[in-house]
Protein backbone atom coordinates (compact mmCIF):
# COMPACT_ATOMS: atom_id res chain seq x y z
CA UNK A 1 0.00 0.00 0.00
CA UNK A 2 1.67 3.22 -1.17
CA UNK A 3 0.26 6.15 -0.01
CA UNK A 4 1.30 10.00 0.94
CA UNK A 5 4.03 9.74 3.63
CA UNK A 6 1.68 12.15 5.79
CA UNK A 7 -1.29 9.98 6.10
CA UNK A 8 0.57 7.15 6.48
CA UNK A 9 2.66 8.14 9.27
CA UNK A 10 -0.76 9.46 11.19
CA UNK A 11 -2.47 5.93 10.30
CA UNK A 12 0.70 4.10 11.84
CA UNK A 13 0.66 6.17 15.29
CA UNK A 14 -3.22 5.92 15.40
CA UNK A 15 -3.90 2.02 15.13
CA UNK A 16 -0.48 1.45 17.29
CA UNK A 17 -1.98 3.34 20.42
CA UNK A 18 -5.40 2.33 19.53
CA UNK A 19 -4.63 -1.32 19.76
CA UNK A 20 -1.73 -1.35 22.38
CA UNK A 21 -3.60 0.67 24.32
CA UNK A 22 -5.85 -1.72 26.07
CA UNK A 23 -7.83 -5.21 26.28
CA UNK A 24 -10.51 -6.69 28.52
CA UNK A 25 -9.15 -8.37 31.57
CA UNK A 26 -10.88 -11.82 31.35
CA UNK A 27 -10.57 -14.46 34.49
CA UNK A 28 -8.72 -17.48 33.73
CA UNK A 29 -9.47 -21.12 33.89
CA UNK A 30 -8.52 -22.93 36.73
CA UNK A 31 -6.11 -24.86 34.90
CA UNK A 32 -4.58 -21.66 33.89
CA UNK A 33 -4.29 -20.64 37.53
CA UNK A 34 -1.33 -22.28 37.88
CA UNK A 35 1.43 -19.44 38.27
CA UNK A 36 5.10 -18.18 37.24
CA UNK A 37 6.32 -16.61 40.13
CA UNK A 38 9.37 -13.26 39.81
CA UNK A 39 10.29 -11.12 42.73
CA UNK A 40 10.93 -7.59 41.23
CA UNK A 41 12.43 -4.98 43.45
CA UNK A 42 10.73 -6.71 46.39
CA UNK A 43 7.43 -7.29 44.48
CA UNK A 44 6.08 -10.34 44.39
CA UNK A 45 4.40 -10.94 40.77
CA UNK A 46 2.16 -14.14 39.66
CA UNK A 47 1.66 -14.76 35.38
CA UNK A 48 3.39 -16.76 33.11
CA UNK A 49 6.93 -16.10 31.74
CA UNK A 50 6.33 -15.59 27.74
CA UNK A 51 9.70 -14.92 26.36
CA UNK A 52 12.98 -14.61 27.40
CA UNK A 53 14.69 -11.89 25.14
CA UNK A 54 18.59 -10.88 25.58
CA UNK A 55 18.09 -8.41 28.02
CA UNK A 56 14.57 -8.65 29.45
CA UNK A 57 11.88 -11.16 30.65
CA UNK A 58 8.30 -10.80 29.20
CA UNK A 59 5.94 -11.78 31.91
CA UNK A 60 2.07 -12.08 31.71
CA UNK A 61 0.75 -10.71 34.81
CA UNK A 62 -2.21 -13.38 36.09
CA UNK A 63 -5.96 -11.39 35.48
CA UNK A 64 -4.25 -9.22 32.96
CA UNK A 65 -3.78 -9.01 29.08
CA UNK A 66 -0.67 -6.68 29.48
CA UNK A 67 2.77 -7.66 28.79
CA UNK A 68 5.38 -6.75 31.03
CA UNK A 69 8.89 -6.31 29.70
CA UNK A 70 11.33 -6.88 33.20
CA UNK A 71 15.30 -6.22 33.04
CA UNK A 72 17.06 -9.36 34.45
CA UNK A 73 19.13 -7.07 36.43
CA UNK A 74 15.85 -5.76 38.49
CA UNK A 75 14.48 -9.24 39.15
CA UNK A 76 15.86 -11.02 42.38
CA UNK A 77 13.62 -14.11 41.91
CA UNK A 78 12.31 -16.45 39.58
CA UNK A 79 10.11 -19.68 40.12
CA UNK A 80 7.85 -21.32 37.19
CA UNK A 81 4.99 -23.71 37.84
CA UNK A 82 4.89 -24.54 33.99
CA UNK A 83 6.98 -26.80 32.21
CA UNK A 84 9.02 -25.24 29.58
CA UNK A 85 10.62 -26.21 26.16
CA UNK A 86 14.15 -24.56 26.29
CA UNK A 87 16.91 -25.08 23.70
CA UNK A 88 20.18 -23.84 23.52
CA UNK A 89 23.26 -25.17 22.07
CA UNK A 90 21.98 -27.91 19.75
CA UNK A 91 20.10 -29.06 23.50
CA UNK A 92 16.45 -29.04 23.93
CA UNK A 93 15.46 -29.78 27.65
CA UNK A 94 12.10 -29.56 29.31
CA UNK A 95 11.85 -28.46 32.67
CA UNK A 96 11.11 -25.90 35.44
CA UNK A 97 13.22 -22.33 35.85
CA UNK A 98 14.07 -22.20 39.49
CA UNK A 99 16.03 -19.57 40.10
CA UNK A 100 18.61 -16.70 38.13
CA UNK A 101 22.18 -16.16 38.83
CA UNK A 102 24.33 -12.89 38.13
CA UNK A 103 21.14 -11.77 35.75
CA UNK A 104 23.26 -13.92 33.24
CA UNK A 105 22.48 -17.53 33.96
CA UNK A 106 18.98 -19.20 34.88
CA UNK A 107 18.50 -22.39 36.88
CA UNK A 108 16.33 -24.90 35.11
CA UNK A 109 14.98 -28.20 37.15
CA UNK A 110 14.72 -31.20 34.53
CA UNK A 111 12.85 -33.65 36.39
CA UNK A 112 15.24 -34.16 39.27
CA UNK A 113 18.45 -33.08 38.12
CA UNK A 114 19.60 -28.90 38.42
CA UNK A 115 21.32 -27.64 35.76
CA UNK A 116 22.71 -24.01 35.06
CA UNK A 117 21.93 -22.35 31.37
CA UNK A 118 23.14 -18.63 30.21
CA UNK A 119 20.65 -16.79 29.46
CA UNK A 120 22.30 -15.62 25.99
CA UNK A 121 22.67 -19.26 24.61
CA UNK A 122 18.80 -19.55 24.59
CA UNK A 123 17.94 -19.83 21.41
CA UNK A 124 13.78 -20.82 22.17
CA UNK A 125 11.82 -20.38 24.76
CA UNK A 126 8.38 -22.33 25.09
CA UNK A 127 5.69 -23.51 26.79
CA UNK A 128 6.26 -27.47 26.73
CA UNK A 129 3.53 -29.59 25.35
CA UNK A 130 2.82 -30.82 28.46
CA UNK A 131 1.11 -27.30 29.59
CA UNK A 132 -0.63 -25.99 26.46
CA UNK A 133 -1.00 -28.52 23.92
CA UNK A 134 -2.61 -25.97 21.50
CA UNK A 135 -1.97 -26.57 17.28
CA UNK A 136 0.04 -23.56 17.90
CA UNK A 137 2.62 -24.18 20.36
CA UNK A 138 2.69 -28.19 18.68
CA UNK A 139 4.20 -26.30 16.14
CA UNK A 140 6.69 -23.85 18.25
CA UNK A 141 8.10 -26.86 20.36
CA UNK A 142 8.36 -29.14 16.65
CA UNK A 143 10.68 -26.49 15.39
CA UNK A 144 12.46 -24.93 18.51
CA UNK A 145 14.67 -23.08 16.82
CA UNK A 146 12.49 -21.10 13.85
CA UNK A 147 10.71 -18.07 14.02
CA UNK A 148 9.45 -15.90 11.62
CA UNK A 149 6.49 -13.45 10.75
CA UNK A 150 3.68 -12.85 8.52
CA UNK A 151 3.27 -9.16 7.30
CA UNK A 152 0.16 -8.11 5.20
CA UNK A 153 -1.15 -4.88 3.92
CA UNK A 154 -3.32 -4.01 1.91
CA UNK A 155 -6.00 -1.10 -0.26
CA UNK A 156 -9.64 -1.66 -1.44
CA UNK A 157 -11.43 0.94 -3.42
CA UNK A 158 -14.53 1.24 -5.42
CA UNK A 159 -15.84 3.82 -7.25
CA UNK A 160 -15.69 4.76 -10.71
CA UNK A 161 -12.22 4.01 -10.08
CA UNK A 162 -11.67 0.41 -8.56
CA UNK A 163 -7.94 -0.43 -6.80
CA UNK A 164 -7.27 -3.79 -6.02
CA UNK A 165 -3.77 -4.05 -3.85
CA UNK A 166 -1.85 -6.63 -1.35
CA UNK A 167 1.18 -6.92 -0.47
CA UNK A 168 2.68 -10.01 1.59
CA UNK A 169 6.14 -9.99 3.31
CA UNK A 170 7.56 -12.78 5.29
CA UNK A 171 10.40 -13.61 7.35
CA UNK A 172 12.03 -16.71 8.57
CA UNK A 173 14.85 -17.62 10.87
CA UNK A 174 16.62 -20.55 11.80
CA UNK A 175 19.38 -20.28 14.62
CA UNK A 176 21.38 -23.73 15.98
CA UNK A 177 24.64 -22.91 17.46
CA UNK A 178 26.67 -20.68 14.68
CA UNK A 179 24.92 -21.84 11.88
CA UNK A 180 21.95 -19.24 10.69
CA UNK A 181 19.62 -19.25 7.79
CA UNK A 182 17.46 -16.65 7.05
CA UNK A 183 14.86 -16.37 4.37
CA UNK A 184 12.85 -12.59 3.42
CA UNK A 185 9.87 -12.68 0.59
CA UNK A 186 8.02 -9.47 -0.46
CA UNK A 187 5.46 -9.82 -2.81
CA UNK A 188 3.18 -6.85 -4.37
CA UNK A 189 0.68 -7.57 -6.41
CA UNK A 190 -1.96 -3.79 -7.17
CA UNK A 191 -4.81 -3.60 -10.48
CA UNK A 192 -6.68 -0.49 -10.87
CA UNK A 193 -9.49 -0.28 -13.56
CA UNK A 194 -11.19 2.58 -14.39
CA UNK A 195 -14.78 2.95 -15.67
CA UNK A 196 -15.45 -0.04 -18.49
CA UNK A 197 -11.33 -0.17 -19.26
CA UNK A 198 -9.49 -3.32 -18.91
CA UNK A 199 -8.23 -3.37 -15.36
CA UNK A 200 -4.63 -2.60 -15.41
CA UNK A 201 -1.80 -3.96 -13.58
CA UNK A 202 0.63 -1.55 -11.88
CA UNK A 203 2.31 -3.97 -9.62
CA UNK A 204 3.56 -7.59 -9.89
CA UNK A 205 7.26 -8.27 -8.13
CA UNK A 206 8.22 -10.81 -6.17
CA UNK A 207 11.21 -10.29 -3.86
CA UNK A 208 12.82 -13.30 -2.17
CA UNK A 209 16.51 -13.23 -0.17
CA UNK A 210 17.96 -16.44 1.35
CA UNK A 211 20.68 -16.07 3.54
CA UNK A 212 23.38 -18.79 5.33
CA UNK A 213 25.54 -17.90 8.03
CA UNK A 214 28.31 -19.12 9.67
CA UNK A 215 29.51 -17.52 12.67
CA UNK A 216 33.15 -19.38 13.17
CA UNK A 217 34.69 -17.10 15.46
CA UNK A 218 33.18 -14.69 17.60
CA UNK A 219 31.09 -12.00 15.95
CA UNK A 220 32.80 -12.82 12.42
CA UNK A 221 31.00 -14.99 10.02
CA UNK A 222 30.96 -16.74 6.64
CA UNK A 223 27.80 -15.95 4.25
CA UNK A 224 26.41 -17.36 1.20
CA UNK A 225 23.57 -15.31 -0.23
CA UNK A 226 20.78 -16.11 -3.19
CA UNK A 227 19.00 -13.03 -3.75
CA UNK A 228 15.66 -13.34 -6.51
CA UNK A 229 13.07 -11.48 -7.80
CA UNK A 230 11.19 -10.17 -11.08
CA UNK A 231 9.32 -7.29 -11.63
CA UNK A 232 7.43 -7.21 -14.35
CA UNK A 233 5.97 -3.31 -14.78
CA UNK A 234 9.57 -2.51 -14.90
CA UNK A 235 10.20 -5.03 -17.42
CA UNK A 236 12.24 -8.04 -15.46
CA UNK A 237 11.65 -11.27 -16.56
CA UNK A 238 13.60 -12.53 -13.50
CA UNK A 239 17.16 -11.96 -11.81
CA UNK A 240 19.67 -13.87 -9.62
CA UNK A 241 22.10 -13.09 -7.76
CA UNK A 242 24.22 -15.48 -5.80
CA UNK A 243 27.21 -14.04 -3.98
CA UNK A 244 29.39 -15.28 -0.58
CA UNK A 245 32.30 -13.88 1.61
CA UNK A 246 33.18 -12.35 5.02
CA UNK A 247 31.43 -10.55 7.65
CA UNK A 248 31.60 -8.93 11.08
CA UNK A 249 28.82 -8.32 13.65
CA UNK A 250 29.23 -5.28 15.99
CA UNK A 251 27.51 -5.35 18.90
CA UNK A 252 26.22 -2.41 20.66
CA UNK A 253 24.05 -3.92 22.72
CA UNK A 254 21.99 -7.14 23.30
CA UNK A 255 19.47 -5.05 20.85
CA UNK A 256 21.34 -3.15 19.23
CA UNK A 257 24.14 -4.13 16.33
CA UNK A 258 25.41 -3.74 12.43
CA UNK A 259 26.82 -6.34 10.54
CA UNK A 260 28.67 -5.47 7.59
CA UNK A 261 29.72 -7.96 5.15
CA UNK A 262 32.00 -8.35 1.40
CA UNK A 263 32.32 -10.79 -1.13
CA UNK A 264 31.95 -11.50 -4.58
CA UNK A 265 28.60 -12.48 -6.93
CA UNK A 266 27.10 -13.28 -10.53
CA UNK A 267 23.94 -11.22 -11.29
CA UNK A 268 22.09 -12.47 -14.12
CA UNK A 269 18.81 -10.47 -15.71
CA UNK A 270 16.06 -11.64 -17.99
CA UNK A 271 13.94 -8.92 -19.64
CA UNK A 272 10.30 -9.34 -20.41
CA UNK A 273 10.95 -7.74 -23.99
CA UNK A 274 13.13 -8.83 -26.52
CA UNK A 275 14.43 -4.82 -27.05
CA UNK A 276 16.33 -5.12 -23.91
CA UNK A 277 19.27 -7.47 -24.13
CA UNK A 278 19.68 -10.01 -21.17
CA UNK A 279 22.58 -9.05 -18.64
CA UNK A 280 25.15 -11.19 -16.70
CA UNK A 281 28.08 -9.50 -15.18
CA UNK A 282 30.45 -10.38 -11.70
CA UNK A 283 29.40 -8.23 -8.66
CA UNK A 284 30.93 -7.13 -5.33
CA UNK A 285 28.63 -7.91 -2.81
CA UNK A 286 28.51 -5.34 -0.04
CA UNK A 287 25.77 -5.63 2.30
CA UNK A 288 24.97 -4.04 5.80
CA UNK A 289 22.04 -5.33 7.98
CA UNK A 290 21.27 -3.85 11.63
CA UNK A 291 18.90 -3.68 14.03
CA UNK A 292 18.13 -1.50 17.30
CA UNK A 293 15.49 -1.73 19.91
CA UNK A 294 14.04 0.82 22.12
CA UNK A 295 12.37 0.01 25.00
CA UNK A 296 9.91 2.10 28.19
CA UNK A 297 8.79 4.16 24.95
CA UNK A 298 5.90 6.25 25.84
CA UNK A 299 2.68 4.98 24.93
CA UNK A 300 3.80 1.64 23.06
CA UNK A 301 6.45 0.43 25.29
CA UNK A 302 8.84 -1.60 22.67
CA UNK A 303 9.65 -0.26 19.07
CA UNK A 304 12.24 -2.12 16.83
CA UNK A 305 14.31 -0.32 13.54
CA UNK A 306 15.79 -2.86 11.68
CA UNK A 307 16.68 -2.92 8.36
CA UNK A 308 18.57 -4.54 5.17
CA UNK A 309 21.04 -2.56 2.23
CA UNK A 310 22.50 -4.89 -0.42
CA UNK A 311 24.66 -3.00 -3.21
CA UNK A 312 26.03 -5.36 -6.07
CA UNK A 313 28.03 -2.86 -8.05
CA UNK A 314 29.77 -4.59 -11.52
CA UNK A 315 33.25 -5.11 -11.55
CA UNK A 316 33.73 -4.68 -15.23
CA UNK A 317 31.66 -1.25 -15.55
CA UNK A 318 30.54 0.14 -11.98
CA UNK A 319 29.13 2.96 -13.46
CA UNK A 320 27.09 1.04 -15.89
CA UNK A 321 25.46 -2.06 -14.41
CA UNK A 322 24.53 -2.41 -10.93
CA UNK A 323 21.97 -3.87 -8.32
CA UNK A 324 20.85 -1.95 -5.07
CA UNK A 325 17.89 -3.06 -2.73
CA UNK A 326 16.97 -1.57 0.75
CA UNK A 327 14.57 -1.78 3.53
CA UNK A 328 14.41 0.37 6.63
CA UNK A 329 11.39 -0.93 9.12
CA UNK A 330 9.70 0.31 12.21
CA UNK A 331 7.99 -2.17 14.16
CA UNK A 332 5.88 -2.02 17.59
CA UNK A 333 5.02 -5.28 19.26
CA UNK A 334 0.93 -4.84 20.70
CA UNK A 335 0.58 -8.49 21.85
CA UNK A 336 2.32 -11.86 22.03
CA UNK A 337 1.96 -12.63 18.42
CA UNK A 338 0.92 -9.18 16.78
CA UNK A 339 2.69 -6.09 15.55
CA UNK A 340 2.51 -3.24 13.18
CA UNK A 341 5.16 -1.90 10.99
CA UNK A 342 5.66 0.91 8.93
CA UNK A 343 8.11 -0.34 5.95
CA UNK A 344 10.14 2.21 3.95
CA UNK A 345 11.78 0.46 0.72
CA UNK A 346 14.24 1.67 -1.72
CA UNK A 347 15.56 0.13 -4.72
CA UNK A 348 17.89 1.35 -7.58
CA UNK A 349 19.16 -0.72 -10.52
CA UNK A 350 20.23 -0.07 -14.07
CA UNK A 351 17.22 -0.52 -15.69
CA UNK A 352 17.62 -0.32 -19.86
CA UNK A 353 14.06 1.51 -20.60
CA UNK A 354 14.21 5.31 -19.42
CA UNK A 355 10.94 5.51 -18.86
CA UNK A 356 10.59 3.27 -16.02
CA UNK A 357 13.92 4.85 -14.71
CA UNK A 358 16.30 3.60 -11.84
CA UNK A 359 14.58 4.62 -8.65
CA UNK A 360 11.66 3.18 -7.16
CA UNK A 361 10.55 4.04 -3.54
CA UNK A 362 7.40 2.39 -1.81
CA UNK A 363 6.18 3.18 1.69
CA UNK A 364 3.76 0.70 3.71
CA UNK A 365 1.68 -0.41 6.61
CA UNK A 366 2.07 -3.64 7.64
CA UNK A 367 0.25 -5.69 10.39
CA UNK A 368 2.23 -8.80 11.60
CA UNK A 369 1.56 -11.94 13.19
CA UNK A 370 4.57 -13.63 14.88
CA UNK A 371 5.13 -17.28 15.40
Amino acid sequence: MVLNINRFMALFIFFTIFLYSGGTVENLSEEEEIKDTIVVHGMVLHGRVTNLGPKRLSFKLLYSEGINHIAYKDISSIHTKYNYHISFKRMDIEGRVVGIEDNKYLKIMEGDKERTVKISDIDNFVLAVSDDDSFENRVRNKFPYTKGDINIGFELQDGNSEKREIDVRFNLRNKQAEHEIKLYVDYEYDTTKVDDDPRSVNKDELVGILSYRNYFKNNQFYFATLAADYDRPRHIQNRYVPSVGYGYKFMFADTAWLEPSIGLGYATTNYTDDIYPDKDFTVAALNLVGKYQFDDVAYINTLIIDGFMYYYPSLENMGEDWIFRSNLTFTVPLFDFLSVNLAYDFINDSNPDPEVGNNKTTTKLFFGFDF
